[in-house]
């Protein structure tokens, strides 16, 4: 299952925007290292209905750990192109239609690159397991079969 996917990083502007800037906060600010990360990860609605003092919590359980950044670090550099082809285990992508971090358009993008793959969508940011878990889970037990 690939939530929220995509299949390279170089020559996408938003997403090495992103990254970088990650890495720049969470080295550097990790108060706004947080606040970004819960911008960018949780849709509008969501963060909306937490509240000024809910998004303060959930912006101060972001902090950039060391293996926090080494995935930031390796997101800024991936390309997964050569490999898709390999795959052959049924394989679910995932998007979420109000994902800011990765836009919904690279897991529209990813699931044909994988023969057989399914695709679903939720109407989430990019937590979408956290923002929408009942649905989630139906998803998911969906395409497990179970």
């Amino acid at each position: 299952m690939l939530v929220a996917g995509w299949t390279r990083t170089e020559g996408d502007v938003h997403l090495s925007a992103t990254f970088d800037l990650w890495r720049r906060l969470g080295v550097g600010d990790p108060a706004a290292f947080g606040r970004f990360v819960a911008l960018t990860g949780f849709s509008r609605g969501f963060l909306d209905g937490l509240g000024v003092e809910g998004f303060a919590e959930i912006a101060g359980n972001m902090p950039p750990t060391p293996n926090t950044l080494r995935q930031v670090d390796l997101d800024a550099r991936v390309d997964i192109r050569d490999v898709l082809p390999c795959i052959t285990a049924p394989t679910l992508v995932l998007g979420g239609r109000q994902d800011a971090t990765i836009p919904v358009e690279h897991s529209r993008a990813l699931h044909p690159a994988i023969a057989g793959s399914m695709y679903a969508e939720l109407d989430a940011g990019h937590v979408m397991f956290f923002e929408r878990a009942k649905e989630f889970v139906d998803v998911v037990e969906a395409h497990l079969g179970a």
